[in-house]
Order: structure tokens, then C-alpha cells, then sequence
């Protein structure tokens, strides 16, 4: 019996897990969408300040503002800029308190035709940028990364026009980025380069911590493509076909959530398991598996009891001995136990007597065919090798009696059984409507 329930708890414990994970799997996918989405909306407010920021003629000496660099192009393309700076800042603190992006942003910056923003400055940045000699950085994003510098088609959505590069190492930093691209159009034409690196591993860091929150055990299963996987969650976001995300189970996470919620489960049934034994199992007899006469403290009322009596007991102790008495008193409880429902209480009363309460039993003649099964359980197989009978008192009513009378009344009923010639029952009864 143990076994079955240990194996049913492993069972229910993996089908705890694997529904759990399918929950929890829904939810991640629907979470990442719903972070890229932010993030563009993010992109989009950042592109319309832009598009309303007036151009002013900058100083030709100063290249830094509000703490931001700006980078002049080398060929003199014209000295009006776009003072952004707050702009930017703001477009990056919205990034970080993105979750999906956190602390993972590596570097923002905005790319002109003639001059650019970059935030933060690293060292060789500046080399970077001034060693496109034959054209503007500009021109050389357009030209690598196929930017469409027209939107000819009406259909095409401007989600659709981000370009997303990577994995790879920053030369300079060693860093291993993705590039996000995002044009930024004014009257169908690009009007500058929206350009955000990421840390490589940011959608693997946010599953990580997602895991964490939400004891699962997923992974990101992208096979290194992730650009591919990140240009159709935003590419897509205006489409109503979902966006397929490879997310797996992490099957040594698997394990590991396994074992915790199993030994979950058998913590669980071991604590019902000894308080059942404490509170229950406690209070029956150690001999007959019955409860012992003080249970019936607990019982105020009943419409039906019964007193079985072990006939010439004492005989059977005087003659064989008192081990001979406890193996005939184990078997015939064992047989009275096997006659009556789980619902009925069973209760060793004395040495040789045992009551029970038969639940909801209003019918004679369902009594009296449970009275004749219990008295031919004991009789007809010899027990020790020896010929034993009960003697039975009964009382059966319509209305639920208190406990003590309906027992007075089931005692005298015995009492005349043992009295009129033993292996019997007589029953008294107040079916009386």
C-alpha cells in the first residue's frame, strides 16, 4: 500500500512540474513580447521629441552637451544639430527600468547624416567613428545594414525597418553585443539612426532571474540567432500571429525543481501520516486495529449499535492460555472489520466484547442481513483450530438516540441472545413512525 502511494506521489509530483512549467512557459513568452513592445514604444516617443526638436548652429569648437558627446563629422556637411541630450537620457533611463533590458544596455547613440550622440564614451569610440574617411558614418550604416532610406511601401511597418546585428565583440571593449538598428523617419525619410547595443545575454539574464521568481526551469533555445529571434518579436508586433519564442525546459533545472517538489509532497504526507497516527491510530487498540472505549466520549448520538459478545471466552483462556485468547480476539475482530462499511465505527468495548455504530442504517431488514453475515464470518471457518460464535445485541431506530440509552438497550438485547442458547442476535428496535 505504502509503495503505491510513493509511486503516486512521484507521479503527481512530475505532473505538478511539467503543468506548472507549461503555466509558467505562457506567461514568460507573453512577458517578453509585452517588454519589447515597451521598448519600442520607448523608441517611438524618443523618434517624435526628435522629429520636434528644432536645429540650431552649433559651436564649432564645442562638441559636448548637457554631458552628452557629439561627434562632428570630418567632411564639413554643415554645422546645424539637434540638441538632444535630455532627449537621450531620457530614452535611456526608460530602457533600464525596462526589465528585459535592465542594466544590460551598453551603449546609446543617434547617428546624423553629419555629426551623431553616443552615450557612454569609451575609449577608441572616437577612432571608430573618424575612420570612415570616404563617407559619414551615416552612409555607412545605411549602406551595411540596408536601411531603407525611403519608405516606398505603404504597407510596411516601421517595426519592419529595424535592422538587429550580432552576436559579435566590440573590438574596442571586447564586449559581446547585439546591435539593435532603428531608423528613424521624418515624411518617409530617414532622418537619423537610432542605434542600441545590448549585452549579449540579456534574454538568457532575464530568464535566469524569471526562473528565480517564478521557480521554473526554462531556457532560451536560440542556437545563436538570437538577432534573428529579437527582429520578430518587434518586427511582428503589429501582426496577430504570435511570435514563436524557442523556450525550453532546462531539464537539469527540471530535475532540480523535481526533487524539491517531490520531497514537497512526501513532507506532506508524512505530516498527515504521523498526525493521523498521532491523533488517530493512537486511539484505537493495539490488538483489534478497533477504537478504544474512550472514543465513544466523542459520539453523543446514533439510530443503530451493536454488542458482540465472544462466546465462552473465558473457557478458550482457561484452557488454551491467554497467547490462544489474543490471536481468537485478533481474528474475530479482523472478520468483524471485513463485514462492516468504512463509514461504521467499530469499538473494542472490553476484553472479549466489541460495539459497533453502523452509519445511517434505518432498515431491519439490512440489519438483520448484516447481523447473519457477521455471525457466520466467525462460525463457519475454525479459528485456532477451534470452534468460536459471537452472541449479538442490536438496536436499530428511526430517530437518533443518545449513545448511552441506545447501548442500554442493545446490552439487554445481547444479554437475551447469550441467555436463549449464544450464537445469535436478538435485536430491539423503535421503528415506530
Amino acid at each position: 500500500m505504502k509503495m503505491k502511494i510513493y509511486i503516486s506521489i512521484l507521479i503527481f509530483s512530475f505532473a505538478t512540474c511539467f503543468l506548472h512549467l507549461s503555466i509558467k512557459k505562457e506567461k514568460l513568452e507573453s512577458e517578453i513580447e509585452s517588454l519589447f513592445r515597451y521598448l519600442s514604444d520607448s523608441i517611438y516617443r524618443y523618434q517624435i521629441s526628435v522629429i520636434n526638436t528644432n536645429q540650431i548652429e552649433s559651436n564649432k569648437k564645442s562638441h559636448i552637451y548637457d554631458g552628452d558627446l557629439l561627434f562632428m563629422n570630418n567632411k564639413n556637411y554643415g554645422n546645424d544639430v539637434k540638441l538632444l541630450a535630455d532627449n537621450i537620457q531620457e530614452l535611456i533611463r526608460d530602457s533600464r527600468e525596462n526589465s528585459i533590458i535592465d542594466d544590460n544596455l551598453w551603449t546609446v547613440a543617434n547617428i546624423f547624416p553629419t555629426y551623431m550622440y553616443i552615450y557612454p564614451d569609451r575609449n577608441g569610440y572616437k577612432e571608430l567613428i573618424n575612420s570612415h574617411k570616404d563617407n559619414s558614418y551615416f552612409d555607412y550604416l545605411v549602406r551595411s545594414e540596408k536601411i531603407d532610406f525611403h519608405l516606398v511601401r505603404d504597407d510596411l511597418s516601421v517595426y519592419e525597418t529595424i535592422r538587429v546585428f550580432g552576436p559579435y565583440y566590440e573590438d574596442i571593449t571586447g564586449e559581446k553585443l547585439i546591435t539593435i538598428y532603428y531608423p528613424l523617419y521624418n515624411n518617409k525619410v530617414v532622418e537619423s539612426i537610432l542605434l542600441l547595443d545590448v549585452k549579449y545575454d540579456f534574454l538568457h539574464e532575464y530568464i535566469s532571474k524569471y526562473n528565480y521568481k517564478n521557480i521554473s526551469a526554462l531556457k532560451l533555445s536560440s542556437n545563436g540567432k538570437e538577432a534573428d529571434l529579437i527582429f520578430k518579436i518587434i518586427a511582428k508586433q503589429n501582426n496577430q500571429d504570435n511570435v514563436y519564442l524557442p523556450i525550453m525546459i532546462d531539464y537539469f533545472l527540471f530535475i532540480v525543481l523535481y526533487f524539491f517538489v517531490t520531497l514537497f509532497y512526501f513532507s506532506v504526507y508524512f505530516s498527515v501520516y504521523f498526525s493521523y497516527v498521532l491523533f488517530v491510530e493512537n486511539k484505537k487498540d493495539n490488538l483489534t486495529g478497533f477504537y478504544r472505549k474512550d472514543f465513544l466520549k466523542k459520539i453523543k448520538q446514533t439510530n443503530c449499535v451493536i454488542v458482540i459478545d465472544i462466546d465462552f471466552f473465558k473457557k478458550i483462556n482457561d484452557t488454551y492460555g491467554h497467547a490462544v485468547g489474543d490471536l481468537v480476539i485478533g481474528e474475530v475482530s479482523k472478520r468483524i472489520r471485513n463485514s462492516i462499511r468504512k463509514t461504521d465505527v467499530a469499538i473494542r468495548w472490553g476484553g472479549e466484547e466489541f460495539v459497533v455504530l453502523f452509519d445511517n442504517l434505518f432498515n431491519i431488514d439490512n440489519l438483520t442481513i448484516k447481523l447473519d453475515e457477521l455471525l457466520n464470518i466467525v462460525s463457519n471457518e475454525k479459528i485456532e483450530n477451534l470452534d468460536v460464535t459471537i452472541s449479538i445485541g442490536a438496536f436499530i431506530s428511526l430517530k437518533k438516540l443518545n449513545l448511552s440509552d441506545a447501548f442500554i438497550y442493545a446490552d439487554k438485547a445481547l444479554y437475551k441472545s447469550k441467555s436463549t442458547g449464544r450464537n445469535k442476535y436478538t435485536i430491539c428496535h423503535s421503528l415506530d413512525k
